[in-house]
């Protein structure tokens, strides 16, 4: 066995056997594990996650049909963002309830009626500044806040390349908003 080898060498040890699968694992762990570590702060889900990638790679090797386009380092890279980004998100929308909560945190129906006027009112003063800013924000959040228009949808009536654009400028407008609602209340 060479003692660093190449991706094609590496398809085939594990061609051979998944026993070799610890040469993918001692050449690929530490960058991988790095690499996670910027997405994602939690040394064992990013572990597993790892196992998971090498699984993956190792499937579709014996497969037979498998043709790497790129090298297993972004390969397993890709396969270690995507099953992190798939895992927070599922852990995001399945928050376990609690009664435990931070006393700073007021809900917004627990305040008084002139402090939810004034907050309504910041919060639309801000979407006509961003109407006014020019730009797509306040079409891209008002078409997916109010209309509850898909990301592709959004896409493709504002014409950008692709849904991910979107996600990725809609961030940047809620962020925008957040800003100037926040000025507006703190004048």
């Amino acid at each position: 066995m060479p003692n660093n080898p190449s991706d094609k060498e590496v398809i085939e040890l594990l061609k051979e056997s998944s026993d070799n699968l610890d040469v993918v694992y001692r050449k690929h762990h530490d960058y991988c594990m790095n690499f996670m570590k910027k997405i994602n702060y939690n040394e064992e889900l990013n572990q597993d996650i790892f196992h998971d990638s090498l699984i993956v790679l190792y499937e579709k090797i014996v497969k037979g049909d498998f043709v790497l386009s790129c090298s297993i380092q972004t390969f397993l890279n890709s396969i270690c963002r995507n099953q992190i980004l798939v895992r927070l998100k599922k852990s995001e929308k399945h928050t376990p309830y609690s009664e435990e909560f931070d006393a700073r945190i007021t809900d917004w129906y627990e305040t008084d009626e002139l402090e939810n006027a004034t907050r309504t009112q910041a919060i639309i003063k801000a979407l006509e500044m961003l109407k006014e800013l020019g730009g797509k924000c306040y079409e891209i959040l008002r078409r997916y806040f109010y209309e509850n228009n898909s990301m592709e949808k959004i896409a493709y009536d504002l014409e950008y390349t692709n849904a991910d654009n979107v996600k990725n400028q809609k961030s940047r407008c809620q962020k925008k908003l957040k800003e100037l609602v926040f000025q507006l209340l703190n004048k």
